[in-house]
């Protein structure tokens, strides 16, 4: 084989296995709907909201 396929082909595998764990993890951020700081700010207006109700009565 030729040296500079040897070479073209090395680095192609190496950036393979680069960007494609990197493009799952990309596509896998991108499809989840709420982060888990999501959660907690959602959590934390729900026990406010419950207190707010709880003064007003």
């Amino acid at each position: 084989m030729n040296l500079t396929l040897i070479i073209i082909l090395c680095v192609a595998i190496s950036l393979v296995l680069i960007l494609f764990p990197l493009f799952i993890s990309y596509k896998a951020e991108k499809a989840k709907k709420d982060s888990e700081w999501d959660k907690i700010a959602e959590y934390g207006n729900k026990i406010n909201e419950q207190s707010r109700k709880n003064k007003l009565h």
